[in-house]
């Protein structure tokens, strides 16, 4: 059954009181009805809380009878009316308040996402770790130090040693022409490796330091706390 069903069977049951009686009545029931729907109620939620026309009627038509028999009493229509107007004005408070509560609680969840973490602060571990282990550090960098000339001063030796084969080539030559040309060529070739050598032993160590500069920095960070914060 839908609403207006339902209004049209009640009217159908109060012919026996006046038009004006009638028409506040139906105003009453359309009044609750749009309350309640606003305040979220299903037509059927509303419907069976009316109650059947016929009996919502009877109801109506005993207030009404009784309120003829006490004088100057307040019409009791207009008392449940006003109760009802009172319930559906509670519903609509509720609903309202339900939603701010949605709503505050969103907001709270979005500033305790936004607000940052605290880093926990491991720096004297690493203070602690330096100290435990300044001599292997000292030995690792010393270590390095010495890889480093190493290849550096390798290229340069070769290069050396290239351009001192080409001299003893050409002082040979006036000697023995054969063996001055292959002592040449060797020292060419001992050039060539030499000028390979040097920026691929540069770069090696650019790489080799820059490893353990990252090193370095990702255990001063991990002891900060630094890597707690991502």
């Amino acid at each position: 059954m839908t609403y207006n069903e339902w209004r049209d069977e009640l009217k159908s049951n109060l012919l026996s009181v006046t038009e004006s009686e009638r028409r506040r009545v139906l105003d009453y029931y359309a009044e609750a009805y749009a309350d309640r729907r606003d305040a979220g109620f299903s037509e059927r939620q509303i419907i069976e809380d009316f109650g059947a026309p016929y009996d919502a009627a009877q109801r109506i038509l005993l207030n009404m009878y009784e309120q003829n028999n006490v004088e100057e009493e307040e019409p009791i229509v207009n008392e449940n009316i006003n109760k009802q107007k009172e319930q559906n004005k509670t519903f609509r408070q509720n609903k309202q308040e339900e939603k701010a509560k949605c709503v505050d609680a969103e907001i709270v969840k979005e500033n305790n996402k936004s607000l940052p973490k605290k880093d926990k602060d491991y720096t004297w571990l690493f203070v602690v770790f330096c100290v435990i282990f300044a001599i292997p550090l000292f030995g690792i960098i010393m270590g390095m130090i010495g890889v480093s000339v190493g290849f550096i001063v390798a290229p340069f030796a070769v290069l050396i040693a290239g351009v001192a084969t080409i001299i003893f080539g050409i002082i040979e030559c006036f000697s023995s022409v054969i063996n001055g040309v292959f002592s040449i060529g060797e020292g060419l070739l001992e050039l060539g490796i030499g000028l390979i050598l040097l920026p691929l032993m540069l770069k090696l160590i650019k790489i080799m330091w820059k490893l353990l500069k990252n090193a370095f920095k990702y255990i001063s960070r991990f002891f900060s706390g630094k890597e707690y914060a991502k």
